[in-house]
């Protein structure tokens, strides 16, 4: 319902950015003001911007079923963009180790959101690195796939940044990093192709130079998918 109510709302709200944001991923790049009101906290900025988007929608809000719609809906975003505060470096740490073989951690789930329409995307990443030196905990790696996919990207930019992370922080011989999802823009609106599947592939370092190792780190991610625990 667009409504010169809804509009008064809109010319209210002063919008502070919600997180600290790192600029070297892609996140936003300063504070949108529309009005000159004493800034509300970020979380009621984005609450009452939800609010009014529905209410321009035509939704009564005072419905029982949408009364909390606005507070879920901002943790939610919240939760979607989490990584743009995120310190790579902090998350991956190494120990020494002499191994300069393959290692490869399969099937990590990830969600993320398109940024072209703010729809959910998601599906699995397999990465595979051979180390120079330094590993990394196995826990790490999910954790900064998960970290990195917290934000609104593409699946092209996601395994670049992945892979980039790890190159810069770990530095070893070289890393691949390999996605395949599904995306919601694809599934629930224009084409509504709900089986349609990407795959992305980012390779660095002897990756880019042995196709061998390519070939290992794809014939590890079969394997994985026989392991019976």
């Amino acid at each position: 319902m667009h409504n010169g109510n809804g509009r008064a709302e809109l010319a209210e709200l002063t919008v502070t950015p919600a997180i600290a944001v790192n600029p070297a991923l892609g996140g936003p790049s300063g504070i949108t003001s529309l009005g000159a009101r004493e800034p509300l906290q970020p979380a009621d900025n984005l609450q009452a911007i939800i609010k009014l988007l529905l209410s321009e929608l035509g939704v009564d809000v005072g419905n029982q079923h949408f009364r909390d719609t606005p507070a879920r809906v901002a943790r939610f975003f919240r939760e979607y963009t989490r990584g743009y505060s995120l310190r790579p470096e902090e998350i991956l740490k190494t120990f020494s180790s002499r191994n300069k073989g393959l290692i490869v951690i399969s099937d990590i789930e990830f969600f993320s959101l398109c940024p072209h329409h703010l729809l959910v995307y998601g599906g699995k990443v397999h990465f595979g690195y051979i180390p120079d030196g330094r590993i990394v905990g196995i826990s790490k790696i999910p954790r900064l796939v998960q970290g990195l996919a917290a934000r609104m990207v593409v699946q092209e930019d996601l395994v670049a940044d992945i892979a980039d992370a790890f190159m810069s922080v770990v530095k070893p011989l070289g890393c691949a990093v390999k996605a395949t999802g599904k995306h919601d823009c694809v599934a629930a609106r224009g084409v509504r192709c709900p089986e349609a599947t990407m795959t992305t592939l980012a390779l660095r370092g002897v990756f880019e130079e042995k196709p061998k190792l390519v070939e290992g780190f794809h014939q590890s991610i079969t394997q994985a998918g026989t392991c019976i625990r």
